[in-house]
């Protein structure tokens, strides 16, 4: 689904967002700002989206960036705020048909656990947070990894293996090759 919680300058809806909606820009991200996910403006053009995924036969969404408040957002986000906008994210993609998946916004994972369907980290090994995905594992839900290093790939995390967590490694930029998946 691309960006859900930032605002890039090269998208197609790009000119849908109000100058209102955009907050700080993403620190090593150029064209792409923090959104403010309390708009109503933007949770529109998430439903338009989200009804283009549909639309185009996708089963599920990752939406990212869905962790403005633990970043400095420019737009004061709260967790309360987060947690909302999320909730609506999952809400929206279910009434739709489709599965989501929760990447980022590690802090809330326990009380988002009930509306997402799967999880996504990126560089869980990186940063020892394999651990922190308890919550769906208890839920059965499943966990996709993502590392960027040969060295992160094969180092694994000491919970990964119980935690029942499966590993990608991405070595090009937007291209995914599973090398291997680890249990």
């Amino acid at each position: 689904m691309c960006c859900a919680g930032s605002y890039e300058d090269w998208r197609p809806d790009a000119s849908q967002f109000l100058a209102s909606d955009k907050g700080a820009p993403l620190s090593g991200w150029p064209g792409e700002w923090w959104l403010d996910v309390r708009s109503s403006n933007v949770r529109r053009i998430m439903q338009q989206r989200i009804a283009m995924c549909k639309s185009k036969g996708f089963v599920a969404v990752d939406p990212d960036n869905v962790d403005g408040y633990t970043n400095p957002n420019g737009v004061g986000l709260t967790a309360a705020d987060q947690l909302s906008y999320n909730t609506f994210l999952a809400n929206e993609a279910h009434a739709q048909g489709m599965a989501i998946g929760l990447k980022n916004d590690l802090d809330q994972l326990t009380q988002l656990t009930p509306y997402f369907d799967f999880f996504v980290n990126e560089q869980c090994n990186q940063y020892s947070e394999c651990g922190m995905y308890a919550p769906s594992k208890v839920a059965g839900k499943p966990v996709w990894n993502i590392e960027y290093t040969s060295t992160n790939f094969n180092k694994g995390c000491p919970q990964q293996a119980t935690m029942g967590m499966r590993t990608i490694l991405k070595l090009k930029p937007h291209v995914f090759a599973i090398h291997r998946v680890l249990n």
